[in-house]
C-alpha cells in the first residue's frame, strides 16, 4: 500500500496578532486527520505538522507570552496550507509591521499551497492581491473598510466560511472554528468534519453571519445633507417614505438627494429605511414582549407574513428564532433530559423529555 504523505501547515506569527489566535488554530490542525469518530482520544496523532514560522525565523514576542517560531517563512517551501490570523492593532500598522509575509504568501499560492485566514487576517490575503477577482468573507464590523479598500473582493460578509479556489476565509471572531471543520473535511473527509465538529462543540452547519450582525446608522460620511435626511428617516419609521418630499425637507432635487444618498451610504434612502427598520424591529424583539405583529406596525410594515420573510432574508432566521436567542428577559428553564434512557411505558418519552417554551409571536 502506498504510504500516507505527510502534510504540512504554515501558521506565521504576525506581529500584532493575538496569541491565543495563533495556538488555538493550531492545535486544533494539529488534530485533523485522527482517526474519525474519536474525536475525544488525546493520544491521537494528526495528519498535519504545524509549523509556526516568522520573517526572520526568530521567536516573536506578544505582550508577556513569546511564541517561538520553527524556521523562516523562506524556509518552509510551498506548504500544503497556509492559516493567516486577525491581527490586533491598526490595519495600516499591522500592514506595515508585516510586508514581508505578503510576498511569500503569493509564492506559496502560485505554487498549489491552499492559503486561508479568518476575520480580519483576510486583509492580508486582500493586500497580496489572492483575493482579486474572487469572493471572501471577513469580520461584519470592518465590512465597510474592506469593501472601501478592496474593491476588486466579491465580498460576501453574510457568510461565515467562503472557498473560492484555493483561498478560504471566514467571518469574525469564532468563525476560525467553522473554517477548521471546513478544512477537516477538505484534506480528509464528511466524517472527520463531523469529528472536529463534535470535538469543538460547533455547529457544523453553522454558515453565516448575519444573525449576529448589527445595522449602524453609516453617519460618518461627512455629507451633513444626507445626514439630515438619515435623521428624519428615522424620526418615525411607520411613516413611508415619499422621495420628492425628503428632497424638499433636505433642500435638494430627488435626483441630488439619490445621487448623494448612494455615493455616502452605499444604498438609496428606501433601502436604508427598510435596514433600519429591521434593526429597530431586532431592538424590540430582544428588549421588549410585544407580539411580532405589534412591532410590525410600529416598524412601518402591514403585513406580519411579508415582514417575516424579510426579517429573515435579513437577519438568517426568524423572529421568534431572534428573540429566543437574543432577549434581554431570562426564559424560563427548559427541562432537560438527563444522562440515561428515560422513555416511559411502550416506548413513550418520560418525563425527562425537553419541553418547548411558549414564545409570543
Amino acid at each position: 500500500m502506498e504510504p500516507i504523505r505527510p502534510l504540512t501547515a504554515a501558521i506565521p506569527l504576525l506581529s500584532g496578532a493575538k496569541p491565543v489566535a495563533v495556538v488555538g488554530p493550531a492545535h486544533l490542525i494539529e488534530r485533523m486527520g485522527v482517526t474519525a469518530g474519536t474525536p475525544c482520544t488525546g493520544n491521537g496523532q494528526g495528519r498535519f505538522r504545524v509549523l509556526l514560522v516568522s520573517a526572520d525565523g526568530m521567536s516573536v514576542e506578544y505582550g508577556p507570552v513569546v511564541i517561538r517560531s520553527e524556521g523562516a517563512i523562506q524556509e518552509t517551501g510551498a506548504p500544503d496550507l497556509i492559516y493567516v490570523p486577525a491581527p490586533d492593532v491598526d490595519f495600516e500598522e499591522a500592514l506595515r509591521r508585516n510586508r514581508p509575509y505578503l510576498d511569500w504568501m503569493r509564492e506559496c499560492h502560485a505554487r498549489g499551497t491552499i492559503v486561508t485566514s479568518s476575520c480580519t487576517g483576510a486583509l492580508f490575503l486582500a493586500e497580496a492581491g489572492l483575493l482579486d477577482g474572487r469572493q471572501a468573507t471577513t469580520h461584519w464590523c470592518q465590512a465597510d473598510f474592506f469593501a472601501s479598500r478592496y474593491p476588486k473582493v466579491h465580498w460576501q460578509i453574510s457568510r461565515m466560511v467562503v472557498e473560492d479556489g484555493r483561498v478560504i476565509t471566514a467571518g469574525g471572531a469564532t468563525a476560525y472554528l467553522n473554517l477548521m471543520i471546513k478544512l477537516a473535511e477538505k484534506f480528509f473527509g464528511r466524517a472527520q468534519a463531523l469529528s472536529v465538529a463534535r470535538f469543538i462543540l460547533v455547529d457544523s452547519e453553522r454558515d453565516s453571519q448575519l444573525p449576529y450582525m448589527v445595522r449602524w446608522n453609516r453617519q460618518g460620511h461627512g455629507d451633513s445633507m444626507v445626514q439630515k435626511a438619515q435623521e428624519l428617516l428615522s424620526q418615525d419609521l411607520a411613516k413611508p417614505i415619499v422621495l420628492p418630499k425628503l428632497a424638499v425637507a433636505c433642500g435638494v432635487s430627488p435626483r441630488t438627494l439619490l445621487r448623494r444618498f448612494r455615493t455616502a451610504v452605499g444604498e438609496s434612502p428606501g433601502k436604508y429605511l427598510q435596514g433600519v427598520r429591521i434593526e429597530k424591529a431586532k431592538d424590540l424583539l430582544e428588549r421588549t414582549d410585544r407580539t411580532v405583529e405589534e412591532i410590525v406596525a410600529e416598524v412601518g410594515y402591514d403585513d406580519s407574513r411579508s415582514f417575516r420573510r424579510l426579517f429573515r432574508r435579513h437577519v438568517g432566521i426568524s423572529p421568534k428564532r431572534y428573540r429566543r436567542k437574543y432577549s434581554l428577559f431570562p426564559a424560563e428553564p427548559k427541562l432537560e433530559e438527563p444522562f440515561g434512557d428515560h422513555v416511559g411505558h411502550h416506548g413513550t418519552p418520560g418525563h425527562g423529555i425537553a419541553v418547548e417554551q411558549n414564545i409570543p409571536v
